[in-house]
């Protein structure tokens, strides 16, 4: 994909069902991304969106994650919620056999998982184990990882929830999954079997496959999972800029990153999307245009940021020049 898709009616219409990442894009630690609670239940309401929400998170149950949600307004229950301890589980299922001792570094809830699949989990660090998974888990004590590197220089597979680096909270980006287990990998020297989380496929078909969904739409404030992970699948995307991505790190995005369709945030499901055209060079969106590497117009700033990533991706501007150009028009690019 060398450019954002052509212009789209509203989203909601033009797609059967939203899979919804949650930190930010629905939420940023406790509170709503402000304005999009209510224009996803209009999605809903008004369109017969489905609303799935997709969570690499594996720290707290369906249950949980709903109940959190519905207290920020949004209408969905535990079954409307898929996350990767519960895609890790089952794969971890397909490994070992029914009854296998798990040793899981994480969470209650994703202990819970692990067990509703037909394992048996446990924090114990004096028992022996036939596998361990891992999952985010911000009480983790420096013990348990001790007893986890012992037990993965024995070989036993090894199951990553997600390999997320990062975390948006609301004091800004903490450290998430993936830098833990990028830590615990290079002290033992191996990597996890099998990853399960965005952008591989597991968690990504298993939320297509409990919807029946037939046109879906990935929104995601990430590249490196949401649109990956819709992209490793074959459906489209929505990047929303409410959670950690920068606009640099959209020109500069590999094409296996590169999202379908742009927003400030997840209440976009309600608007009509401009798409990019480029002919003999020249880029348009909205009411811009990248000709002869200058940005020229007017309108809505994400349309800029639209028309310099395509006109970069094409070679047609550099990424100094672009930045430059939107940075002129009053947006933070970094």
């Amino acid at each position: 994909m060398s450019s954002f898709k052509s212009a789209s009616p509203i989203l909601a219409k033009a797609y059967d069902t939203a899979l919804l990442d949650l930190d930010g894009v629905v939420y940023i630690g406790e509170d709503a991304v402000p304005g999009v609670i209510g224009a996803l239940n209009q999605a809903h309401d008004d369109y017969g969106m489905t609303l799935t929400c997709v969570t690499n998170n594996a720290s707290r149950s369906p249950q949980r994650v709903a109940q959190h949600l519905r207290e920020l307004g949004l209408q969905v229950t535990a079954e409307d919620v898929v996350t990767s301890a519960q895609a890790g589980a089952a794969e971890l299922a397909k490994l070992i056999p029914q009854g296998s001792k798990v040793f899981v570094l994480g969470s209650k809830d994703l202990a819970r998982e692990v067990e509703l699949v037909g394992l048996n989990p446990s924090h114990d660090d004096s028992q022996t184990y036939d596998a361990m998974i891992q999952g985010y888990w911000p009480d983790m004590p420096f013990r348990i990882l001790e007893f986890a590197a012992s037990l993965l220089r024995t070989g036993v597979p090894w199951i990553a929830t997600n390999m997320d680096m990062t975390i948006p909270t609301p004091t800004g980006v903490a450290p998430g999954n993936g830098a833990m287990i990028t830590a615990l990998g290079e002290t033992v020297g191996r990597t996890p079997t099998l990853v399960a989380g965005k952008p591989q496929v597991p968690l990504m078909q298993q939320s297509i496959d409990r919807t029946n969904a037939k046109r879906p739409l990935v929104v995601g404030d990430r590249l490196d999972t949401d649109i990956h992970g819709a992209n490793n699948v074959g459906i489209d995307s929505l990047l929303v800029l409410s959670g950690v991505t920068t606009i640099e790190e959209i020109l500069t995005a590999p094409i296996e990153l590169r999202p379908t369709y742009l927003a400030w945030d997840a209440s976009a499901v309600l608007t009509e999307q401009n798409g990019t055209e480029t002919t003999d060079h020249v880029t348009t969106c909205g009411g811009w245009k990248v000709a002869n590497g200058d940005l020229l117009g007017q309108g809505d700033g994400l349309d800029a940021v639209a028309a310099i990533a395509v006109a970069h991706w094409n070679g047609d501007i550099s990424l100094d020049l672009g930045l430059a150009a939107l940075s002129g028009i009053g947006l933070e690019v970094r």
